[in-house]
């Protein structure tokens, strides 16, 4: 956004430039692959605990769903943070302060929820409990 640059072939070696956006960034996809101790694993393993309750073959599918996303991930990743500095890169600045402010506070809360996610869930169980009920 800050380039107005789109393709992934703008960039390369960021890693070197701006760590901290890196390491966020990783720490996004690594969740929202599910990776234990985020907050993406507890969605992910309920997910599958209740498609393969259903029957297998959805779960199957899940699961190449998630190789595919996670092969497409690593490769974004190598492309993006790897390499040599791309020269539309060269004066990119990392997390700005206000930035700082947002991805910090949201980082603990993915760590947090992934740790204790029945925090979460204690809060929206009456919830859940009573629209299950409206539904039959």
């Amino acid at each position: 956004q800050r380039r107005g640059l789109r393709g992934i072939d703008d960039f390369g070696g960021l890693m070197q430039r701006i760590p901290l956006l890196c390491g966020w960034m990783s720490v996004t996809m690594f969740s929202s692959l599910g990776l234990p101790g985020l907050n993406g694993f507890i969605g992910e393993f309920l997910i599958f605990k209740g498609s393969f309750a259903l029957t297998g073959a959805f779960t199957a599918i899940a699961v190449i769903g998630l190789l595919v996303t996670a092969i497409v991930f690593a490769r974004a990743m190598q492309s993006l943070f790897s390499g040599p500095l791309a020269d539309s890169c060269s004066a990119f600045p990392d997390l700005l302060p206000g930035e700082k402010l947002v991805v910090v506070p949201v980082a603990l809360l993915m760590f947090a929820i992934g740790i204790a996610p029945q925090f979460v869930f204690n809060i929206f169980n009456a919830t859940v409990a009573q629209m299950a009920q409206l539904i039959g």
